[in-house]
């Protein structure tokens, strides 16, 4: 695998169903989509095939909004979406997210693929990890017993 991509996976103790919806669900992502001390600041999507969604990230270096759109989405196992930035020098990028199930939780990976430098790689390396921790709080929070 080249270094121009970042793999990141998770065992997250929810089922697919629940995060897929975290990730297609707008209000669910301003909860998670943003490495932290950061947060969202606004989201917006419509994940169908050809949907567009926009997440407005609040860094400490002032505000990175994201675009991109649903190439594919394979509800509660895959979504491929594109992914532009300032924090990918507005390239844009892809990423695909697979949900497998595991017993009572979901194996979640994430590719973001076509990153165009290493110090790029880099952070969205960082980023992905702390959000896909992040998410993984969240989730293990609202998936415990009532």
């Amino acid at each position: 695998m080249s270094d121009t991509v970042v793999r990141v996976t998770r065992t997250l103790k929810a089922s697919p169903e629940q995060v897929f919806a975290a990730w297609t669900d707008a209000d669910q992502l301003q909860l998670w989509l943003c490495p932290d001390p950061g947060f969202v600041a606004e989201a917006v999507c419509d994940p169908v095939v050809g949907g567009r969604y926009r997440i407005v990230k609040m860094l400490a270096g002032g505000a990175d909004e994201v675009t991109g759109e649903y190439l594919v989405v394979e509800p509660p196992h895959r979504l491929v979406f594109t992914w532009a930035a300032g924090t990918t020098q507005h390239r844009t990028t892809r990423v695909t997210v697979t949900l497998r199930p595991e017993g009572d939780a979901t194996e979640m990976t994430i590719l973001h693929e076509l990153l165009p430098t290493q110090p790029i790689h880099d952070g969205a390396r960082r980023a992905w990890t702390g959000m896909a921790d992040k998410l993984g709080t969240l989730l293990a929070a609202g998936a415990g017993p009532v």
